[in-house]
């Protein structure tokens, strides 16, 4: 509640969130003490959830699965480039996975020797399952908000949805999961370009390997590793939550430690 909103304003947005009457809105702020998410959390156990899916707090947390994401996209890229590349044409100097207005990959990107200070000389649309990654930053992700909830990053409950809140963890490239994602995506294109290579395409030494969202290209793997594990060792100090963490991010056993030995160093 800001300093200039009205108590009836802030039971007016109550209201809208949580479908419940003023009346019923205004008896779960008293009980919460004024605090607004604890009584939208209190509502939305009653079942006043504003439509939303109830909670289950017993159910499994589910996974965004980033490594079998990114061997779809490897697989795709592969496939999709091969049939415009030639084996005896000019060198690949990048390679880049391209989200265009989402955050699933939807556009392979190859340049030539200049790799990014030239322009891209074959482009081949993909698409994909990305599973329960979300289409873009603002689309609602239950995933990430069972999470937050159950870890202690979001205050209000996953069938309440944030509410004047703004966790540490969201789809910003510069927070987890986010940054984790766009690692695993510039490693998904290192990955292309070394399968484009085995199969006897000519790619250039120290070929660049980036993922980009609208205007954004990152591609400074050394660079973007280093703020994953940073991030990891500031927020994921707890090792429950460092566990369901991995599990939240990657489907296999193997993603899972790879999450793992970047949070503790190994």
């Amino acid at each position: 509640m800001s300093q200039s909103e009205s108590s009836l304003d802030l039971l007016k947005r109550i209201r809208a969130r949580s479908g419940a009457s003023l009346a019923e809105c205004s008896q779960a702020l008293k009980e919460a003490q004024g605090d607004p998410r604890l009584a939208l959390n209190q509502l939305a156990s009653k079942g006043y959830t504003g439509g939303r899916p109830r909670y289950d707090e017993p159910a499994p947390l589910g996974s965004y699965g980033f490594d079998s994401y990114a061997q779809r996209i490897i697989d795709a890229c592969v496939n999709g480039l091969e049939e415009y590349l030639r084996p005896d044409g000019e060198p690949i100097g990048a390679v880049v996975l391209h989200a265009l207005l989402g955050i699933p990959v939807s556009v392979v990107l190859v340049h030539g020797e200049r790799g990014l200070a030239g322009k891209a000389r074959v482009s081949v649309d993909v698409a994909p399952d990305p599973g329960a990654i979300p289409p873009t930053p603002g689309d609602q992700d239950l995933l990430l908000e069972t999470f937050r909830y159950r870890f202690g990053f979001q205050e209000t409950r996953p069938d309440v949805g944030l509410f004047d809140e703004e966790p540490l963890l969201s789809w910003e490239v510069s927070s987890l999961p986010d940054s984790l994602y766009c690692h695993e995506m510039m490693r998904a294109a290192a990955s292309v370009a070394r399968r484009l290579a085995a199969d006897g395409y000519r790619v250039a030494p120290g070929c660049v390997a980036g993922y980009a969202r609208q205007d954004l290209v990152l591609s400074d793997a050394e660079d973007q590793l280093a703020l994953v594990r940073r991030q990891l060792k500031s927020l994921m100090r707890e090792p429950d939550t460092l566990r369901a963490f991995a599990g939240l991010c990657y489907a296999s056993a193997e993603g899972q430690r790879y999450l793992m030995e970047l949070a503790t160093g190994a």
